[in-house]
């Protein structure tokens, strides 16, 4: 019985000590008021991000701004200039979209997903969950679908008519593109976002 007690005591250690270094954050970036964090994840060898900065306005004209698929191309990290497509609305609060993302020396990547957002919370902070959504059609030989990716988007109402924006993701492109080469870039998509979506909110 000692025995049993004992290996089961450590099997919960072990699971505690997994548990907390997945929470371990390296702040990558903070910058504009703008920070970002980066991990990897456990069974992961990909890192995971996330993000934050608020910006002035309020939040019902932030949500508003992100329910207009139409704008996401002046802010999303490389995404084509009108590649943007709404491909099915269930309403305002649950829709599917696919965007077309470039970069250099590498194939276009086609991002299937839906859009869900929640009601407010007790604090009035509404949350996007992005659903990947890439087997809804069939796939086109001109882009490299990805497959795997997850985000959430939070919006958070502040004093003085201000909103804090809180994204999080993990995002693998496909292809053949190295694992390291990814890591070393992924704190440059949500900066880059942020920045722009600071600016369209000045």
């Amino acid at each position: 019985m000692k025995r049993i007690l004992f290996i089961v005591g450590v099997f919960l250690m072990f699971l505690d000590q997994t548990a907390i270094a997945e929470e371990t954050w390296k702040l990558e970036k903070n910058k504009n008021e703008i920070k970002v964090w980066t991990r990897k994840p456990v069974n992961s060898s990909l890192k995971e991000f996330k993000s934050i900065t608020s910006v002035n306005s309020a939040l019902d004209k932030v949500v508003s701004y992100f329910r207009n698929y139409k704008s996401f191309d002046k802010w999303m990290y490389r995404v084509i200039p009108g590649s943007v497509k709404q491909l099915k609305l269930n309403n305002e609060n649950d829709f599917y979209i696919q965007v077309l993302m470039s970069a250099p020396l590498i194939k276009t990547r086609e991002i299937i997903t839906r859009y869900l957002f929640s009601k407010p919370d007790e604090k009035g902070a509404i949350t996007i969950t992005v659903e990947n959504a890439f087997n809804i059609l069939p796939e086109n030989d001109d882009y490299v679908r990805v497959k795997k990716i997850t985000a959430i988007w939070k919006f958070t109402p502040l004093a003085n008519n201000k909103t804090e924006i809180y994204h999080q993701a993990i995002t693998d492109p496909g292809g053949s593109i190295p694992t390291a080469f990814i890591n070393m870039a992924i704190a440059d998509a949500p900066f880059t976002m942020l920045s722009k979506l600071k600016e369209t909110f000045k």
